[in-house]
């Protein structure tokens, strides 16, 4: 039982320690938080996908081959055992403008009762507020043209979009047809939402002058339990086209000779939906698992950093581990105290890291948003657009820099005196800190009454937002400094160092919170940004093609960052135990 008492009074022998356990904690932060945003990154993108593209697609080589009796080979698709349905689309490449000015789009013909069977693009279409899973006006109102539905960053003004193709027949076939627009959708993938164009497919066959019977090129196909069933039903679905054409050589149906192919027979092919999109997928997974060994390497610097304190640890406790061995503790026990202590170093960072990466993994979207908005509101605050932009005309924003410079100047003086043991209590530096604190959220709140959302995800902040925003900050610090004057009587008691730690996490959250918001108001006074800009954003939806960030936590992922962390505290504190374990008593007791 000593020993572990020994371990603990060691873990706090020194205010250094602290700085360990702090970098334990940093390097399991940092793992949880990348690692829910990776598996968030993979676990979106797939679901959006497969949402748009559905499980299985049939298609020929050759986009101008038609399937003209898609009815049935349908039904015949949708008699294979766990397809949940099958859906005909007519896909082709377009231009979208008038007057010249054109933008490259992907148009898609549909049936909505078919498609609603096999993807989730009613609920992109609900998403994008269009009520109706239709191509009709949602009020009722008869259109001069066949309607259409954009992606919701598709940026075109008006009710009527013109459209413009080059199709390959006997003859190149120029397509050009206004529709009119019905509706938005968002997917929440930019590539999408920027991109495709829907239709009905008997407006899409009329604008590609495609004669005849009714045509598609694409076949859709949802399975029951992908993972499970999706190679079987893959294989099966070409048995269908087998059976309705023959392929005259065997080489021409089965897998195709590389993976992009996928199964074909003859001139059609089935691909899964991991296919159609294998580079984007295959860049996530490869930068998925380069994240993980890099971020080994960050619990790995941690634990050098372990070896080095625990190092001076032990050459400053010698004499003390003298008398620890006269007493007689053996060197097993020694080395199992370092031991120990080491492993209890790496446990509390694991704690308070999994702790802290949580919270900031789960609140992600919120602190992007609020980095966002708050820049593009410290901006706008106080500036008047005939005005010109300098200091002068932004002296509210000039204000709150100076609030916050002093609010953050008294915490970190409110801070010296938090490890320190006094007879009296700190409470004119609390008092002024906290002042100070209520002073700098009033000045960089004054954009609060005036504020107006301009974005979908924006924050709504009513009239009395920075009356609240102001009374939460400073009943947290009064919490905090009530806390702490109720705790510092245990000043001694070796539970106090859980206190102190949080202490520090606790300060040092305020602090970076004050310093990012005066980084952002020293930015907008000496960048000049005019007053349409929509703030910093961290975060973009042009880059990642997702409008949020997606998080998604894997719990077996920490399972791994635990057990790696508690292994390279074990193995770092090896080295400091055996030297500790190895000092003679009698020269250690002499050492001065």
């Amino acid at each position: 039982m000593y020993k572990l008492f020994m371990a603990f009074r060691y873990l706090r022998a020194h205010k250094i320690i602290y700085f360990s356990i702090v970098g334990v904690t940093l390097g399991i932060m940092t793992m949880v938080v990348v690692t829910s945003l990776m598996g968030g990154f993979s676990r979106d993108m797939k679901s959006r996908i497969r949402g748009m593209q559905t499980d299985i697609v049939v298609m020929s080589f050759d986009k101008n081959l038609w399937i003209t009796d898609y009815q049935e080979i349908c039904k015949s698709i949708e008699a294979i055992p766990h397809v949940k349905g099958c859906a005909p689309r007519l896909e082709y490449d377009a231009w979208l403008g008038r007057s010249g000015s054109y933008s490259d789009v992907h148009i898609v013909g549909v049936i909505p009762s078919e498609e609603r069977k096999v993807s989730e693009l009613e609920t992109f279409f609900r998403k994008g507020l269009k009520e109706k899973f239709n191509f009709e006006d949602d009020g009722g109102t008869p259109t001069r043209n066949p309607g259409v539905v954009l992606g919701a960053e598709l940026q075109r003004a008006g009710t009527t979009v013109g459209l413009l193709s080059a199709r390959q027949g006997t003859t190149p076939i120029l397509c050009v047809k206004d529709f009119d627009v019905v509706g938005r959708f968002r997917s929440g993938m930019v590539e999408y939402d920027s991109n495709y164009v829907f239709m009905d497919i008997a407006a899409a066959q009329e604008f590609l002058q495609v004669a005849g019977k009714p045509s598609a090129n694409v076949l859709a196909v949802a399975v029951e339990n992908y993972e499970l069933y999706g190679q079987t039903v893959r294989a099966q679905i070409l048995d269908v086209f087998h059976a309705r054409r023959p392929c005259l050589h065997p080489e021409d149906h089965g897998p195709g000779p590389y993976y992009n192919m996928g199964f074909r027979c003859g001139p059609y092919r089935a691909l899964t939906w991991e296919q159609t999109r294998r580079v984007l997928l295959q860049a996530v997974e490869v930068e998925k698992g380069m994240m993980y060994i890099l971020l080994s390497f960050i619990v790995l610097v941690a634990g050098f950093n372990i070896v080095a304190i625990y190092t001076l640890v032990v050459r400053a406790k010698t004499r003390d581990i003298g008398i620890l061995r006269a007493l007689g503790g053996t060197e097993g026990g020694v080395t199992s105290i370092f031991l120990m202590s080491g492993g209890l170093c790496g446990f509390i960072g694991s704690i308070f890291g999994i702790i802290l990466g949580l919270l900031l993994a789960l609140n992600l979207n919120e602190v992007l948003d609020f980095i966002r908005v708050v820049s593009r509101e410290i901006n706008r605050m106080g500036l008047l657009t005939s005005q010109p932009l300098n200091a002068v005309s932004r002296g509210a924003t000039a204000a709150a820099g100076m609030a916050l410079l002093v609010a953050l100047g008294l915490l970190f003086w409110t801070w010296r005196v938090l490890y320190k043991e006094r007879h009296r209590h700190p409470w004119t530096r609390m008092i002024a800190a906290g002042v100070a604190l209520r002073v700098a959220s009033w000045y960089s709140t004054g954009w609060m009454p005036d504020y107006r959302p301009n974005d979908h995800y924006d924050a709504d902040f009513g009239p009395d937002s920075r009356w609240i925003f102001t009374g939460v900050i400073v009943l947290i610090w009064a919490v905090f400094c009530g806390l702490w004057r109720f705790l510092d009587r245990y000043r001694r008691h070796p539970s106090w160092i859980f206190f102190g730690f949080g202490a520090t996490i606790f300060m040092s959250a305020a602090a970076l919170g004050l310093f990012a918001t005066l980084a952002i108001a020293a930015g907008v006074l000496f960048g000049q940004p005019d007053s349409s800009w929509p703030g910093l954003e961290l975060f973009s939806r042009k880059i990642y093609y997702l409008d949020r960030v997606p998080v998604f936590v894997d719990y077996g992922a920490l399972v791994y960052i635990v057990i790696w962390t508690l292994f390279v505290s074990f193995c770092c504190s090896i080295y400091p135990a055996l030297r500790a374990a190895a000092a003679n008593p009698v020269e250690a007791i002499r050492d001065e």
